[in-house]
């Protein structure tokens, strides 16, 4: 409620929320990860949560609840490519939401994407307070993408901000 989004739909470990805007949303992926990050500084390796975050700008459609399309797809890809306590973002996000916000975006290249024609800009947010989490392993269970994930939908002009969190 903090950042003005809503969950729309839970996925196994994993759910889906809109937001008024991206600034809502990086704001909210950023403040997750740091809330999670300063929690498992106090408890023990086995019981700590890491998530992953993809944050998209794009088209959305919406059916009923659901939300779905190319802009949630881009975001559920950078979610997957994102390490343990990261937020990854797109390019378009990125260049929203530079100049308002005070996190760095650190560019990771343009990448390929499946079920996406155009190749993806995508940016590390940099943040302050999230120390970066070393996976045991990076494997992935292709049945549960998102541990936490979100999918952030800005509704404006049939755009969207997709942002999935695991």
């Amino acid at each position: 409620a903090h950042h003005h989004g809503r969950i729309f739909k839970l996925m196994g470990d994993g759910l889906l929320a809109e937001f008024a805007s991206v600034v809502d949303a990086v704001e909210c992926a950023v403040a997750l990860q740091r809330g999670l990050a300063e929690r498992n500084l106090s408890v023990p390796e086995d019981d700590r949560i890491n998530v992953r975050i993809g944050v998209n700008l794009g088209e959305v459609i919406v059916d009923g609840d659901d939300f779905y399309g190319e802009g949630v797809n881009i975001a559920a890809r950078l979610e997957q490519m994102a390490e343990p306590g990261s937020v990854y973002v797109s390019g378009k996000v990125a260049k929203e939401v530079e100049k308002k916000l005070s996190f760095d975006f650190e560019p990771l290249g343009s990448h390929r994407m499946k079920n996406i024609d155009e190749p993806v800009s995508v940016f590390r947010v940099k943040v302050q307070g999230t120390p970066k989490i070393r996976s045991r392993s990076r494997r992935r269970s292709p049945y549960a993408p998102w541990a936490a994930a979100a999918s952030v939908a800005v509704l404006a002009a049939a755009g969207g901000a997709s942002l999935y969190f695991d």
